[in-house]
């Protein structure tokens, strides 16, 4: 079973109210881009072991599509929660269309830790939020 931290940006798939910690935020990354990384493997696949005749590039944008527009709505999602999280209003993840320094200030958010207790966009998601590995309760009897 996955922690809650990976499940919850496909549980609240378009959900662009509340906050989002870090973790959730860089785990749905990693997830995005594994699934990215593997599309574009398996279109390389494909083209080698089937001789398609279809140029890779072609292949990989089938399979690549359809994941991007998977992914799509729950990204922005979980970046909109993020920047809450930090105080933020959503409309800031334009930033990272500004050409040179709008990646590094959009890195910055993304690493940025979260406000303390409750902020106008909700209550604080690490106060709710569960622990992957905490212990069984034991009891001595």
């Amino acid at each position: 079973m996955l922690p809650a931290y990976v499940t919850r940006p496909f549980r609240l798939y378009a959900v662009f109210r509340g906050r989002s910690t870090r973790r959730e935020y860089w785990c749905f990354a990693a997830v995005a881009l594994a699934a990215m990384l593997l599309a574009l493997i398996v279109a390389e696949a494909l083209e080698r072991a089937l001789s398609l005749g279809v140029a890779t590039k072609d292949l990989m944008v089938l399979l690549y599509l359809p994941v991007v527009a998977a992914l799509g709505i729950p990204g922005l999602a979980v970046k909109v929660r993020r920047l809450h999280d930090i105080g933020l209003s959503g409309w800031w993840l334009l930033i990272g269309f500004v050409p040179l320094i709008g990646g590094f200030i959009d890195l910055f958010f993304g690493l940025k830790a979260g406000d303390a207790g409750e902020n106008r966009f909700g209550p604080d998601p690490r106060a709710t939020e569960p622990v992957a590995d905490a212990p069984a309760s034991v009891t001595v009897g």
